[in-house]
């Protein structure tokens, strides 16, 4: 973990409302780990503001965030040469089982950020799936638009397949992804999602109509909580939540879990 006042390598608008930030700092870059967050301060905030790690090449960091509230327009506006206080990597990452082939990835909504990461490193020795889940086909991640853009951007383009979902039908399959995981638990050795509490709920719910291997991927699923946080390294426990094995600090013990350990009906995010 490091804190460091960084410069902003670039920022742009990737989807409407949705921003990719570009971050120098080789420290944070080589620490990095797919699931792992940083947190940034705002100008005028007193709380620094949570964002996944999105992307890493050797001297930079990306976070992908949607513009929502004061903070978040505040970073928006930040642009080339600013500098932004950031500190990271944090929390515990992704694990992927030594016997696993097939990784499937869920991505409901801006939760497609820490999975790209994953991808990246993941589909180097595996077979990876990315199924994004939208409202509309105009906040699709935009693989295909970044595609050869740069050398280090989105290197998995071409080695994981990238299934499109939104809920108007206005682009890819009409539906949420809860509606269209069980499509691919057959073929998948592990299951990872980000999402909102509710697609997590859905999920929750459908594990015991999926069979006994199904159903235990889904339970054994892991998941990205993302939460209001206070301090951010596990010492306010601002953002705890209730699991099976008790109070847990999404910022220290997580922010990944397994999905069948939340109490979900506990859960108020």
């Amino acid at each position: 973990m490091k804190q460091s006042l960084s410069k902003v390598a670039s920022n742009q608008e990737l989807l409407p409302g949705v921003h990719l930030m570009w971050i120098d700092d080789p420290d944070i870059a080589s620490m990095a780990r797919a699931g792992q967050f940083v947190t940034l301060r705002c100008e005028g905030l007193i709380l620094r503001r949570p964002f996944a790690i999105h992307q890493v090449n050797a001297s930079q960091v990306a976070i992908l965030f949607k513009r929502v509230g004061e903070g978040t327009h505040w970073l928006s506006q930040r642009r080339k040469g600013d500098r932004v206080d950031v500190l990271g990597p944090l929390g515990n990452g992704f694990n992927i089982g030594a016997d696993s082939s097939n990784l499937l990835l869920l991505a409901g909504g801006i939760g497609i950020a820490p999975l790209v990461l994953l991808a990246q490193q993941a589909s180097v020795q595996h077979g990876v799936t990315l199924i994004h889940g939208a409202s509309t086909g105009t906040q699709v991640y935009p693989v295909a638009s970044l595609r050869g853009n740069e050398e280090d951007l989105l290197l998995f383009a071409d080695r994981v397949r990238f299934i499109e979902v939104t809920e108007d039908g206005s682009k890819g399959r009409k539906g949420l992804v809860s509606d269209v995981v069980t499509d691919f638990l057959n073929w998948a050795d592990q299951v990872y999602a980000c999402g909102p509490v509710d697609m997590y709920r859905a999920m929750s719910q459908l594990a015991p109509a999926c069979g006994a291997a199904g159903g235990d991927k889904l339970r054994k699923c892991q998941v990205s909580l993302e939460v209001r946080m206070g301090c951010g390294i596990g010492a306010c426990r601002g953002c705890t939540v209730i699991t099976e094995r008790g109070p847990r600090r999404v910022c220290s013990d997580g922010p990944i879990f397994e999905l069948g350990d939340i109490l979900w009906s506990e859960v108020r995010l």
